[in-house]
């Protein structure tokens, strides 16, 4: 059996935790982990630090948002 690319990113949940966790782990993770643009300098390295947090690693600007989505 192939591995297809979906698995790399649920590592860790397995078989018995079910077909609508992992595809909300996936979607999760897939929102978490996209390249988002600063709205200060407009760099993409705009990315979450902590639960909550958004920081540019370029400006050094930070604002607050949802835990997994700004």
């Amino acid at each position: 059996m192939a591995k297809s690319s979906e698995h790399n990113s649920m590592k860790g949940l397995g078989a018995k935790y079910g077909a609508t966790v992992r595809k909300r782990y996936g979607r999760i993770m897939g929102n978490l982990k996209r390249t988002r643009r600063c709205p200060s300098c407009g760099s993409t390295r705009f990315r979450r630090r902590s639960a909550g947090i958004w920081a540019c690693s370029t400006c050094e600007y930070k604002v607050a948002g949802e835990a997994y989505d700004i």
